[in-house]
């Protein structure tokens, strides 16, 4: 595309909402300390066919960590959503590769809220300009990787990122480990076991509970952990995920099988562990390694 061409785009969008009439929106929580050199509103131009604008919270707001983000530029409301969560998961993942923590803020199904851009009744000023400091220059970069792809976001990695990229917000350590280990469970899909044997002898066992004399709720509880036995453990998924992201990495299988074994004492016996910042640590810089193949493979 010529650069007249993105001048046009830009134009028709900036300043004709009734042609591309929809945006998405969404609200990103920094962490605290972490500052950007922007000015005010700044639009992002990190592609030519949206804008990308960045408000952030005035200093001494009561949320002054907060930006809110504005995605626009669509013909259609499904075009909008769409690339609204690809803002959302480009922002994450920049959040992580940068080493800094990210929170969405949101109390709908999805992570960011579509709009008419014509039917706001305070449309918002396009005259401010992209304030280009180091750090928002680190911005742009993998996030115009994610908004660019061709590729659908696949809601499973977007809660994944999600949930590493709020786990160092929490306040205590074994809540930060606890999140940072578990954000690897959505993206460790779980194999199913498709053997004909198998099947016919989880059923015959599921006919006899049924056949029994055990309390009708025990042989529901227990027919659904055996519909269960059809998928790989999750345990054992993760162990495939690990290797198959990072094949030359022989330590890494075991720090996250460590990691995640500790994370199920926390969790079902309370407890803790003397070296649980160091093991948060080495788990931490692995996930990022895994997200980060699982990210160049959306991109690519």
């Amino acid at each position: 595309m010529t650069k007249r061409r993105k001048e046009n785009e830009r134009h028709i969008i900036a300043f004709s909402p009734g042609r591309r009439p929809y945006g998405a929106k969404l609200t990103l929580v920094l962490e605290k300390h972490t500052i950007f050199n922007i000015s005010g509103e700044c639009t992002l131009l990190v592609t030519p066919e949206i804008h990308l604008r960045i408000k952030p919270k005035k200093p001494g707001h009561v949320n002054e960590n907060d930006w809110d983000i504005f995605a626009e530029g669509f013909s259609s409301a499904s075009e909008a959503e769409e690339v609204g969560l690809k803002v959302a998961l480009g922002f994450l993942w920049t959040a992580i590769r940068g080493r800094y923590s990210a929170r969405l803020v949101y109390h709908t199904p999805l992570p960011c809220v579509v709009y008419d851009r014509t039917q706001s009744k305070a449309r918002l000023s396009y005259s401010a300009t992209l304030s280009m400091s180091i750090g928002i220059a680190n911005v742009i970069g993998p996030l115009d990787n994610v908004i660019a792809s061709n590729n659908k976001v696949d809601p499973r990695l977007l809660i994944a990122l999600e949930i590493f990229a709020a786990a160092r917000l929490e306040t205590t350590e074994r809540a930060k480990f606890v999140g940072i280990v578990s954000a690897i469970e959505p993206i460790a899909v779980q194999a199913k076991y498709e053997d004909d044997k198998l099947t016919a002898l989880l059923s015959n066992f599921k006919e006899q509970l049924k056949g029994s004399e055990l309390d009708t709720s025990v042989v529901t509880s227990l027919c659904g952990r055996i519909d269960q036995l059809r998928l790989e453990s999750v345990s054992r998924a993760i162990r495939r995920l690990v290797e198959n992201s990072l094949p030359n990495d022989t330590e890494a299988v075991a720090i996250i099988e460590d990691a995640y074994k500790l994370r199920s004492k926390i969790l079902h016996e309370g407890s803790t562990d003397a070296d649980l910042q160091q093991k948060s640590q080495e788990a931490e810089e692995i996930i990022r390694r895994i997200f980060e193949f699982k990210i160049s493979e959306y991109t690519s």
